[in-house]
């Protein structure tokens, strides 16, 4: 079943479907070593972030059924999906992406999220939305505990980035939970 992705609008974010022209715009927020880290990759020598890399990651999004350009004052900061939606279960997993660091910690993330789980809960009328976060991810942690995500359990060291184990927190909002806080 494909959806059309419809404009999400914010006080300071816009959600919008990707086009083509965004390639410029990922290629020009580049590849941090802190958000390659909290996305689970290894940032120890980093390649340089190139126009092929912008261009595929661009391509994925636009071929995701549920996927939204986060925009930011006309400029690309990042992404937001709604991952394996289940029609018949009524669910799906959130996964967010913002890619410049100066930008972090301004109540950006927490605004797409509420946006998602609007469109989720309301036009998409889903009954759970979950998420995994790496248990080190401490801003991510408190900015899902305020969009009203609790934590459902944890995978013990289900993730390695070097040599290091690290485990996934599991995090989920009923619909009943959602619009309870509205």
């Amino acid at each position: 079943m494909t959806h059309e992705i419809p404009e999400l609008e914010g006080d300071r974010v816009r959600l919008r479907p990707f086009r083509r022209s965004d390639v410029a715009g990922r290629l020009a927020l580049g590849q941090s070593p802190e958000i390659v880290l909290s996305f689970g990759g290894d940032p120890e020598g980093l390649p340089p972030y190139g126009e092929d890399d912008a261009r595929s990651w661009v391509e994925r999004n636009l071929a995701h059924p549920l996927c939204w350009a986060v925009d930011v004052d006309g400029s690309l900061l990042g992404e937001a999906r709604l991952d394996g939606l289940d029609l018949h279960d009524s669910r799906a997993r959130l996964a967010i992406g913002l890619y410049d660091v100066s930008q972090l910690g301004k109540g950006l993330g927490r605004e797409v999220i509420e946006l998602i789980l609007s469109h989720a809960f309301g036009t998409l009328r889903l009954h759970r939305v979950d998420l995994r976060v790496l248990a080190f991810n401490e801003r991510a942690i408190r900015c899902y505990h305020a969009c009203g995500f609790i934590e459902e359990g944890r995978e013990r060291e289900s993730a390695r980035i070097g040599e290091v184990w690290h485990d996934d927190i599991i995090m989920g909002v009923l619909a009943k939970e959602y619009q309870s806080q509205t």
